[in-house]
């Protein structure tokens, strides 16, 4: 085995017991986890890590909630597009968003992925911002998911929001680092999974101040900054100014900030959430070989297989 099995795990009463994260198997990863909490919260321990320096970093769509069979930052803006479209502002007819409109991913492809996101964004420029978040929680309010015929919000899964509240209750500060459009993230993210919007880092769109008008207005520009790969463990660094002590990923777009947090001088730990539960969920392995390799070559980092480690995955499983 490429590790041996951690030992018994070691906690303080109060803050780390058998009874945290209840939605986990029995495990290696449930004991490498509790026993990384309980080593770095032990003042009297080697491995103390202050309060100050207690960050972790989740990345949001596949590793904190559902993101099958669409994004849904992604899914949003494409039907504010529609509206745009619908108002004559874009021409549905031009590239990309035909394609966005077919959903014809070839098209997208063809078109270039990349320029294609960046123009989809660009199309909202001079939108308000707070009319930008106030839209994106209108959509999530009415938009069902294909399967489960739930609200998307209500896809968090169980086992990542206790894993959150036990990082909190022992005075970590956890932050949402994402690819996904900022600005959505942050329209829902309090509400659902229980993290400030301040805390969100995710691909965003330049502001624009004005006071050409008796109110000032905040806008939205054209520029966009994506977060992913090597962008996240940098725009961390930006952002937060603390290198992080625990990561929690589930693509090769993550392996960079989960890297970056287990080669640091502090006992660093990550997970890679793997979705291997197609029963439950979905079962899939794109883009994941670097994150895997992490895995296996460094003891900091460690897997979870959804069907394996997990016993619900979401709220509707318990009604």
């Amino acid at each position: 085995m490429r590790r041996l099995l951690v030992s018994l795990i070691l906690c303080v009463p109060t803050l780390c017991t058998a009874a945290d994260l209840p939605s986990w198997n029995d495990g290696d990863t449930r004991t490498a986890i509790l026993e990384w909490v309980a080593a770095v919260t032990d003042e009297a321990g080697p491995d103390f890590i202050p309060v100050a320096e207690r960050i972790a970093v989740l990345d949001n769509d596949g590793t904190s909630w559902c993101e099958r069979p669409a994004y849904g930052s992604t899914a949003f803006q494409v039907h504010l597009a529609r509206s745009l479209a619908a108002e004559g502002k874009i021409d549905p007819e031009a590239m990309p968003f035909k394609a966005w409109f077919a959903d014809d991913r070839d098209a997208l492809r063809a078109y270039g992925y990349s320029k294609s996101y960046v123009e989809l964004n660009a199309a909202f420029a001079g939108m308000p911002s707070a009319a930008y978040r106030d839209s994106a929680r209108a959509w999530l309010d009415r938009i069902r998911h294909s399967r489960f015929d739930t609200r998307l919000t209500e896809l968090y899964y169980i086992p990542m929001v206790e894993l959150k509240d036990l990082l909190q209750a022992n005075d970590f500060q956890v932050w949402i680092v994402t690819g996904a459009a900022q600005d959505f993230v942050r329209s829902y993210i309090e509400g659902a999974f229980g993290i400030p919007p301040e805390r969100v880092i995710g691909t965003w769109t330049v502001p624009v101040y004005g006071e050409d008008t008796p109110d000032p207005t905040m806008v939205r520009s054209e520029v966009q900054t994506y977060n992913g790969h090597e962008n996240k463990p940098a725009h961390i660094e930006m952002r937060i100014g603390r290198r992080p002590v625990f990561a929690a990923g589930n693509s090769n777009n993550d392996q960079a900030m989960c890297r970056w947090t287990v080669t640091g001088p502090r006992r660093g730990l990550a997970i890679w959430i793997h979705h291997d539960d197609d029963l439950r969920e979905y079962a899939y392995d794109r883009s994941t070989d670097t994150i895997a390799g992490l895995v296996n070559d460094h003891p900091g980092a460690w897997h979870v297989s959804m069907k394996n480690d997990w016993t619900v995955l979401f709220a509707h499983e318990l009604k």
